[in-house]
C-alpha cells in the first residue's frame, strides 16, 4: 500500500507472482491454460433432470439418500403433548410431505408445501388466529406447478425480500400469499442469479450431472467391450483381389457366415489349407481403476461417501469407512439445523395450533440420532439414561410421572396413559399432605393388628 503523490487515498497494488516463461509460453498468450474458463451451463433443462432422476439409479440416489437420511429417524418433542403432536404428524403425513418437498427441490431447485387452512389464500396467513381443526391439508408443489408474482425487490426488511409476494398455481388464477407456502430450499444461488431463476434455487442434481454421465458412460463402454472380448481373425489368400473383382462379395460373406454358424453351433471350424484362423483377446487391465476413480469423483460431487452411495467397503488396512460416515452424518446434521428446522417450524406454527388449539410456550423438538446403535451400545445408553434419571429423581428435579411419560414415548415397559394418571394423582396427594397421612394411618392399623391382614376394601388402603 503506497500513498498517492497527489494527496488522494492510498492505492492498493494487486499482483501475482509475476513469473513468466517466453520459451514455454507460461503466462503469455501462448499458455494453453489461459484459455481455461468456467462458463454457465444449462440452468433449466428440466427434461434431462427428470430423465436422469427416473432412469438412472445413481442420479436418484444422489437426491434421495441425503433426504432419507435426514428424515429417517425423524424428531422428538419433549412435551406432555408429544403424543397428540405425533398423531397429528401421522394424520397429515408430515414426514412424507417433508421428504417429497426436499426431493423435488433437489431435482428442480425449488418446491414447497402449501398449507391449506380455513383462512383465505389471497391474504397473509395469521397464525395467531389458527384454531383447533383449522389445518385441512399439506400439499406438496414443485416449481413446475407454481409460479411467483409481484417480487419484492424494494423492501429489504420484509421476510420475502427478493422473493414473490404471491404464488399462482399453473392454470389457475387464485393468488396465494407467500405466507401460506413453505419453501424447501435447493442448492443455493447468488441473489442475482436467483432472481434470474424466478426466485428459485439451483438443482442439486444439475451440479453433479456431468460426473454422473462420465461414470455411467464409462460403465457402458466397459460393458460393450466385454461383448467383444474375443475377436476372430481369418487370413485368406488373395482376399483383396477377390473383393476388388466385384463379383465375389456375396460368396465370401456367405462363406464366413456359415463358418461362424458352424463354430457357434457345432464347435467346429472348417478352413481351407490357404486360410489361417487366429483369435485375438482384448485386455481389460486398468479399467477397474478408471471406474473406481470416476465413482470416487461422483461421490465427491454428490457429497455422499462411496460406502453410502455405491455400497462399496472402504479400502485400506483397518479402514471400515466409519470416519467417512461420521463426516457425512455431521454434514447431514448441519443440514437438519440450517434447512429442515426452519422448514418444519413454519409448518409447526399451523400444525400444533390446529392440533392443540394453541402454541405451548417453549415447545421445541430435537432430531433423532442418525446412526442406529448396536445392541451393546443400546444397553449401555439405557443404563446411562437410567442412572441419570435416578439422579435427577433423587435431586427432585423431575417427578416420577415425567420419567414414566418419557419411557412411554420411548415405548419401554408398556406404560400407558392410565399408569401416568395414577402417578400424577399420587404426586398431587403427596404435595397436599394427604398421601403421608394415609401411609401413617395404614402403618398404625398394621401395628395394632399385626396378625390380621389389612382389609381388602380399597377405601381402607393407601392410594
Amino acid at each position: 500500500m503506497t500513498e498517492s503523490k497527489y494527496g488522494g487515498k492510498p492505492r492498493i497494488r494487486v499482483s501475482n507472482d509475476g513469473l513468466a516463461n517466453m520459451m514455454t509460453g507460461m503466462r503469455t498468450e501462448r499458455d494453453r491454460r489461459s484459455f481455461n474458463r468456467f462458463m454457465f451451463g444449462m440452468m433449466q433443462d428440466f427434461a434431462e433432470l427428470e430423465a436422469a432422476y427416473i432412469e438412472n439409479w445413481i442420479a436418484r440416489s444422489i437426491i434421495d439418500i441425503p433426504v432419507d437420511d435426514s428424515t429417517r429417524e425423524w424428531r422428538e418433542f419433549a412435551s406432555d403433548d408429544a403424543t397428540a403432536i405425533r398423531e397429528a404428524e401421522k394424520r397429515y403425513n408430515v414426514q412424507s410431505v417433508t421428504q417429497d418437498a426436499f426431493k423435488w427441490a433437489g431435482v428442480y431447485g425449488g418446491a414447497g408445501v402449501l398449507m391449506i387452512t380455513d383462512q383465505p389464500f389471497n391474504k397473509p396467513l395469521k397464525v395467531e388466529k389458527i384454531k383447533q381443526g383449522s389445518l385441512k391439508r399439506l400439499l406438496v408443489l414443485d416449481r413446475m406447478f407454481i409460479n411467483g408474482q409481484s417480487f419484492n425487490v424494494t423492501n429489504p426488511l420484509a421476510e420475502n425480500y427478493m422473493l414473490p409476494d404471491y404464488f399462482v398455481v399453473n392454470g389457475g388464477t387464485q393468488q396465494i400469499h407467500y405466507s401460506h407456502f413453505v419453501k424447501a430450499p435447493g442448492a443455493p444461488l447468488p441473489m442475482r442469479l436467483r432472481m434470474v431463476n424466478g426466485g428459485w434455487d439451483d438443482s442439486r442434481l444439475r451440479r453433479c450431472l456431468e460426473d454422473v454421465k462420465d461414470a455411467v458412460s464409462a460403465k457402458s463402454g466397459v460393458a460393450a467391450l466385454i461383448q467383444e472380448a474375443n475377436i476372430d481373425v481369418i487370413n485368406r489368400e488373395n482376399l483383396s483381389n477377390d473383393l476388388a473383382s466385384g463379383d465375389m462379395d456375396d460368396t465370401i460373406a456367405r462363406r464366413y457366415n456359415i463358418f461362424g454358424m458352424m463354430k457357434s453351433l457345432y464347435r467346429l471350424a472348417l478352413l481351407d489349407t490357404k486360410e489361417a484362423f487366429e483369435r485375438k483377446q482384448i485386455s481389460f487391465g486398468g479399467l477397474g481403476e478408471i471406474l473406481n476413480a470416476l465413482m470416487e469423483w461422483t461421490s465427491g460431487a454428490a457429497g455422499i461417501p462411496m460406502t453410502r452411495l455405491f455400497g462399496i467397503q472402504a479400502k485400506g488396512l483397518g479402514d471400515s469407512g466409519q470416519g467417512d460416515m461420521n463426516n457425512y452424518y455431521n454434514t447431514i446434521r448441519g443440514g437438519q439445523e440450517s434447512q429442515y428446522r426452519p422448514f418444519l417450524k413454519r409448518i409447526d406454527e399451523v400444525l400444533i395450533r390446529s392440533t392443540l388449539g394453541s402454541m405451548p410456550d417453549g415447545l421445541d423438538f430435537e432430531f433423532a440420532p442418525l446412526a442406529q446403535p448396536t445392541d451393546t451400545e443400546l444397553s449401555a445408553q439405557r443404563l446411562a439414561d437410567a442412572q441419570a434419571d435416578d439422579i435427577r429423581l433423587q435431586q427432585r428435579v423431575v417427578r416420577p410421572s415425567q420419567l414414566a411419560r418419557k419411557l412411554m414415548e420411548q415405548g419401554v415397559y408398556g406404560i400407558d396413559e392410565s399408569d401416568i394418571t395414577h402417578l400424577e394423582a399420587d404426586e398431587k396427594a403427596e404435595r397436599d399432605g394427604d398421601y403421608q397421612f394415609k401411609l401413617g394411618e395404614l402403618a398404625n392399623a398394621v401395628g395394632e393388628n399385626a396378625n390380621t391382614p389389612p382389609s381388602s376394601d380399597p377405601s381402607n388402603q393407601a392410594e
